[in-house]
């Protein structure tokens, strides 16, 4: 009897363990930005950075300094048809000396962040403007 009723709860939780890895399994990229840069109205420095949805396959996007933990939602993603031949880039705009990221592209999700102030003022000027495109792992 006591045999039966071990056996039946180790079975219980192995199976919320698989269960919830499962559930937590999410697709994460990882950037190793070489620069400071803006994203969502915020200043970032140089690191590894990791990116993802806040939930499987949720519209929801979060930036993660892995080194210091901080992290901000970026905004909704929208779903892309994998295409296993791409890869996941960042994508900013150099104006003035300052990096903003402008568009994150994925093979399952892409998204292009809101014009800040600063980005609307920017576009007005004449200074030289210039695009980096960074690799996701």
């Amino acid at each position: 009897m006591m045999k039966k009723l071990l056996v039946k709860a180790g079975l219980t939780v192995t199976s919320l363990l698989i269960l919830g890895v499962a559930a937590n399994a999410q697709v994460q990229y990882r950037a190793d930005i070489p620069f400071d840069f803006e994203a969502a109205g915020k200043a970032w420095t140089a690191g590894v950075y990791s990116l993802g949805q806040i939930s499987s396959g949720g519209p929801a996007l979060v930036i993660r300094d892995r080194k210091t933990g901080k992290k901000r939602v970026l905004g909704q993603s929208m779903p892309r048809s994998e295409s296993p031949d791409s890869h996941g880039k960042l994508i900013f705009l150099k104006a003035d000396g300052v990096y903003t990221l402008s568009q994150i592209v994925t093979p399952s999700f892409e998204m292009k962040l809101k014009k800040t102030k600063t980005d609307v003022r920017m576009a007005g000027s004449s200074a030289k403007k210039e695009t980096v495109a960074i690799n996701l792992h």
